[in-house]
């Protein structure tokens, strides 16, 4: 493994600024989208379709993209952990394991929204647009999501013990 880090250290560096950079200028974007969507609805008229519509459709999504970009902040922080011998893990990376775990409610929570909102029909209806194949893409998403909770958990402590026998 730092065999790999030290051939490929200027093209580790990179990449994680690349992805610094892009998934701070996106979760920017889509903060001000949430506060604009929020703006939009609270200066409409409250009873008006589509602004219920959007409400109830687009905002669980736009929370769950933060959380996907913050995500791959960690996953920046991931990979300076990896190629800086004296670089300590950020708060994202160091609750990691929580922060799936967060998601993958996230992606409960959202599933249900749309579904109440929707009056009962997608995701879970399975006369309508498949709904079984949605729910057990819901549950493979949410169980992968938990899976790597759990070995970002297990996994942190391990670089750390091999760092220090270095």
């Amino acid at each position: 493994m730092n065999e790999f880090t030290e051939k490929n250290r200027r093209l580790l560096h990179f990449y994680c600024e690349t992805l610094r950079t892009i998934a701070s200028v996106i979760l920017i974007l889509q903060l001000i989208a949430v506060c604009a969507m929020t703006i939009f609805t609270l200066l409409s008229k409250f009873g008006h379709w589509p602004v219920n519509m959007a409400i109830t459709t687009f905002l669980p999504s736009y929370l769950k993209a933060i959380f996907f970009w913050i995500g791959i902040l960690g996953l920046a922080q991931f990979v300076r952990y990896l190629y800086e011998n004296n670089y300590l893990p950020g708060w994202i990376l160091r609750h990691g394991d929580m922060f799936f775990y967060l998601y993958a409610f996230l992606t409960i929570l959202e599933a249900v929204w749309i579904y109440m909102a929707n009056d009962h029909s997608p995701p879970f209806d399975i006369r309508v647009h498949m709904g079984f194949v949605k729910v057990f893409s819901i549950v493979v998403k949410v169980m992968a999501l938990v899976g790597l909770g759990q070995i970002l958990r297990h996994l942190m402590p391990v670089i750390k013990e091999s760092k220090s026998l270095v």
